[in-house]
Formats: structure tokens, sequence, C-alpha cells
């Protein structure tokens, strides 16, 4: 019995250094993307994905855009993998290759599951999941502001499956919208920036 309890007391303080050290980590990830400069938010996001997996023990995390045409092509823009396994594609049209997910995450619903505890309707999910050596997962809609689905942020295990905490799963939602946020600003630079230099080409056009 003393024992029992001197491991019960072992496993709960584990888990509250692991809590401690990942809230310590949202935090820095957090004030990092504070003013960030738009050239960089690309690189900082790819790092957060790596601290965020090696502080939680996953092997991947992948993070996909779309455009919202149809049909649905996403675009792997951001990756932290372990080397070998599969390759990850470039793009895929993700109403064929995941239909059951991409559904939930267009009604940005936040989606946890192991791969074998799949419903019936995500055959065509798991043989994809399957392929791809992904034993379980948290799959984040990422948006702005309550507006549309502009991409997919997951979480993966390669090797083990995983038991996903609600409170693990509000945390990881709170990345989501830091990503989705600081991708929104590197977009609205872009834009920026051609529309001045559309600007200054009529005008060099006009002194002509």
């Amino acid at each position: 019995m003393a024992k029992k309890m001197k491991d019960s007391a072992a496993d709960l303080r584990r888990e509250l250094e692991e809590r401690l050290r990942f809230e310590t980590l949202l935090a820095d990830i957090s004030t990092r993307f504070i003013s960030l400069p738009a050239d960089e938010i690309d690189s900082e996001i790819e790092d957060a994905q790596r601290r965020i997996c090696e502080c939680l023990s996953l092997d991947l995390s992948a993070l996909w855009q779309w455009s919202g045409e149809i049909p649905a092509v996403v675009t792997l823009t951001h990756l932290y993998s372990p080397p070998g396994g599969p390759s990850r594609p470039e793009r895929l049209v993700a109403h064929e290759v995941f239909p059951w997910v991409f559904e939930r995450l267009l009604r940005k619903e936040t989606l946890t599951f192991s791969l074998e505890q799949m419903p019936p309707e995500a055959h065509r999910d798991q043989e994809t999941y399957r392929y791809y050596g992904i034993k379980s997962s948290v799959s984040l809609p990422l948006s702005v502001g309550g507006g549309p689905l502009i991409g997919i942020l997951s979480f993966n295990t390669l090797w083990n499956e995983r038991v996903w905490p609600a409170e693990t799963v509000s945390r990881l939602s709170l990345v989501a919208q830091i990503f989705s946020n600081a991708l929104a600003r590197k977009e609205a630079d872009r834009i920026l920036q051609e529309g001045e230099a559309r600007g200054v080409f009529k005008t060099l056009n006009l002194d002509l």
C-alpha cells in the first residue's frame, strides 16, 4: 500500500512538473509572436512546433493552409517531423484523403482521436493516417476572429497511442490561435507590400 501511494505521489509530481513546463513554454511562445516581423513568422512557427512536441513527447506537428477554394487542396507549409518514415506530401485534396476529419474542421471542431478508435464512417481517414504512421492526433482548425477556416494544425504520435487531456487540448487551441493571427498578419503584410509595389510601378509609368 505504501509503495502504491508513493508511486501515485511521484506520478502526480511528474504531471504537475510537465504542466508547469508546458505553461511556461506557452507563455514564452505567446510573447515571442508579439510584434514579430512578418519575415520571421514561418521560422518561429516551426520552432514552436518543435518545442511543443519535445515538451509533450509528441512525434510530429504539421500545419496545412487552405486558400478556401474548391476542391479543398491544402498545402503543407510548416512541419516538425522526425527523420525516416513515409515522406510528407506537400499538397493534399483534403476531402478525398481525410473527408471525415476535414468536414468537422470546416465546422471549427477540434478533433482528438486514436487511429483504431475512429468511427466506421472515418475508414478513408484511417487509411490515410495508417499510411503515414500516425497512431493518434489532435487536429485544430485555424481561423481568425470567427472567420472561415484558413488551415489545419495537428500534433501527432507515431509510435504509441496518446490520451489527450482536455486541459492539454485547450492549451493547444491557444497555440492554434496564436499561429492563425500570425499567419493573418503575414498575409496582410504581403498584400500591403504588393499594393505599394504596384503603386510605385504605376507612378514610374506615369512619370515616363
